[in-house]
């Protein structure tokens, strides 16, 4: 009998251990849709074209050269000019590097035909993890074009065509951060929220906002059972010294 209550005990730790360790890390690909190899888009232009249909892609390539306004980037000996028109969008970028962008590709074949970026990216995917609002405001450039977590105080929402414009401001400092969020939602202003999401252009994007909560424990789940354990510890240990 005893030993069943000891393995029935460890079992049941063990099961919440599982349950309050276990954490999404799911990349948040709203950002990042039809992967078109660049060749595809210089053999088959007007398949592509966004010019008289409305249609977003992403693409992936080393970057090549930086211009003013226009990028170069190039995959298996083909290459594509990207707009750089919001160079907030390509900051921290450098020749060489990896990118992903997702966007609209304008085809003109009587000139330079351009694809126009909603959201660049590195790549491979960086993820960054938790972050503070502070460290990014104060080095943007550093977290730009990478999936980042950040917890604030909800100071302003309003909605807009399709998205949320979110300001969250920092724990510590007070600094506030742009979150565009897509979803619904019932926050409200004041809330403590937890946002996850591709920081790029000086903007948050995110599919994932809400109230920041503590860990999960058992005694979330039931109130009043960090005492009802202790209980149930104390029977055992009686239980145990009665068998001795």
């Amino acid at each position: 009998m005893m030993h069943r209550l000891i393995t029935f005990l460890f079992v049941f730790l063990l099961s919440i251990g599982v349950i309050s360790g276990a954490v999404a890390s799911d990349v948040n690909t709203i950002f990042e849709l039809e992967l078109v190899p660049l060749s595809e888009i210089v053999k088959n232009p007007t398949v592509y074209d966004s010019t008289m249909a409305y249609r977003k892609i992403s693409v992936v390539g080393n970057i090549s050269e930086i211009g003013k306004h226009l990028i170069t980037i190039d995959q298996d000996s083909y290459e594509i000019k990207v707009d750089h028109t919001n160079q907030h969008l390509f900051a921290g970028f450098n020749v060489g590097d990896g990118i992903k962008l997702t966007g609209q590709f304008l085809y003109d074949p009587m000139g330079t035909s351009i694809f126009y970026p909603n959201y660049v990216m590195h790549y491979p995917t960086v993820q960054m993890g938790e972050v503070n609002i502070s460290a990014i405001i104060s080095n943007a450039s550093k977290f730009n074009g990478k999936y980042v977590t950040v917890t604030g105080n909800l100071t302003g929402i309003r909605s807009t065509m399709g998205a949320y414009v979110v300001d969250i401001s920092s724990l510590d400092t007070g600094e506030s951060l742009r979150v565009s969020y897509y979803g619904s939602t019932d926050l409200q202003a004041g809330d403590m929220v937890s946002v996850s999401g591709l920081f790029n252009g000086d903007v948050l994007y995110s599919g994932q906002m809400g109230k920041k909560r503590p860990p999960l424990s058992i005694s979330t789940l039931i109130p009043g059972f960090t005492g009802l354990w202790t209980m149930f510890i104390i029977g055992l240990l009686v239980i145990y010294m009665k068998h001795e």
